[in-house]
């Protein structure tokens, strides 16, 4: 009788799948992903629809292999789950969109002017595209960020005091993205940090991408539009309150109406740790 082969046997380990990235291979990986997109972006300026299509799709590629995922290893990924999640998050991105408009109008910053006829494919295309832009900019900006903090590993479910932290970094990468942008001013790098903290606490919520994602459509597509001749023309006044010519978030009552949302998801966020979770952790 022949002794086992030792050779023959497989060691469990070596079948285990490879852990994925952390840290600061994450982030590199993460700013490599970023400067791309930026070339895609300037390579295709002039088809914008391609460019963003383009950059959702690298972006989609590149952060699901850094381990960034849409929905929590320790939740349901089933359809209607997925519904509700992302429900909730274009409920909220509306919501805060309206603040902005409340503010802007109630402040005789803008004054809304019915459109003459609705048109469909304005709709459809200024919808496409807003979650296109918001698909890149939370996965790459924030999903990144985030799983290079540690977010999304094996158990990570519960809440941690290391998630006020995690929101603030979703600002701060958010500001940076504004920074490089040649249209850039203080009051616009205010509003990119205060809308990154907001939609950042909707992924520390959610454990994904869903929430988040939703969100950031439903206020990119209200802003950029719906109140930009899509139902409504917002008519800015000539003034750094509203913006004027540099836009909407380019005026400090942008970054008025943002603020008190930034500091709710921080509160909100603060709030939802669980003391005797934090000191497990």
């Amino acid at each position: 009788m022949s002794e086992p082969d030792d050779k023959d046997e497989k060691d469990p380990d070596d079948e285990a799948p490879r852990p994925p990235p952390r840290g600061f291979t994450v982030a590199a990986f993460g700013l490599l992903i970023f400067t791309a997109c930026r070339f895609l972006e300037i390579f295709l300026e002039a088809q914008a629809t391609a460019s963003a299509v383009g950059q959702a799709v690298l972006v989609e590629w590149g952060t699901s292999r850094l381990g960034v995922v849409w929905t929590s290893p320790d939740q349901k990924a089933d359809t209607k789950t997925t519904i509700r999640r992302g429900s909730i998050g274009v409920g909220i991105g509306f919501a805060i969109a309206a603040v902005l408009v409340l503010v802007l109008v109630a402040s005789n910053g803008a004054e809304l002017e019915g459109v003459a006829q609705l048109s469909l494919p304005v709709l459809v295309i200024g919808l496409v595209s807003a979650g296109l832009h918001a698909w890149r900019d939370e996965l790459l900006l924030h999903g990144v960020t985030l799983r290079a903090l540690g977010m999304f590993e094996k158990n990570e479910g519960a809440r941690t005091n290391q998630d006020i932290f995690r929101v603030i970094a979703c600002g701060v990468t958010s500001a940076g993205a504004a920074l490089g942008r040649s249209d850039a001013s203080a009051r616009s790098i205010v509003v990119a940090t205060v809308l990154g903290i907001a939609f950042g606490a909707l992924w520390v919520r959610d454990r994904g991408a869903w929430m988040p994602w939703g969100a950031h459509t439903a206020f990119r597509f209200a802003t950029d539009t719906l109140i930009a001749g899509g139902i409504v023309q917002a008519r800015l006044t000539p003034s750094a309150w509203s913006g004027g010519d540099a836009g909407v978030f380019a005026g400090t009552a942008a970054v008025v109406a943002l603020l008190p949302v930034a500091t709710a998801a921080i509160v909100l966020t603060m709030r939802g740790i669980s003391p005797d979770r934090a000191r497990v952790s």
